[in-house]
C-alpha cells in the first residue's frame, strides 16, 4: 500500500494566486526560490533580510501610528534602520 501526500504550492507575493508556481532555484542565503508563471514574477516564501517581507510597510506603519521611534520598531521589527526611517518618510510625506 503506498500512500501519495499532495503538495502545496506557495502562494505568489504578487498576485495571490498558488495554482501556477513551479520550484525557481535556490536563493543567495540558500532558501528555495518559486516562479509564477501567472505574473512572471520570482519569489521566495522566507526572507533571511526582514525588510524584503510583503507587509514589512504595514507594520511599520502600524507602529509608527502608536508613537514608536524608528529605532523601537527597528529593534521590535529586526529590519534595519535605514529601511525603516524610508518607509516612515514615505509616510510622512503622504500626510503632508
Amino acid at each position: 500500500m503506498s500512500f501519495k501526500l499532495k503538495r502545496t504550492q506557495p502562494i505568489c507575493h504578487i498576485c495571490g494566486r498558488n495554482d501556477s508556481t513551479k520550484k525557481y532555484g535556490i536563493g543567495k542565503a540558500g532558501q528555495q526560490r518559486y516562479y509564477c508563471m501567472n505574473c512572471g514574477k520570482t519569489f521566495q516564501t522566507t526572507y533571511i533580510y526582514k525588510g524584503k517581507e510583503f507587509n514589512i510597510a504595514a507594520q511599520v506603519e502600524i507602529l509608527w501610528e502608536k508613537s514608536h521611534s524608528v529605532e523601537e520598531i527597528s529593534t521590535a521589527l529586526q529590519v534595519p534602520l535605514v529601511k525603516v526611517k524610508a518607509v516612515v518618510a514615505l509616510l510622512e510625506k503622504d500626510n503632508v
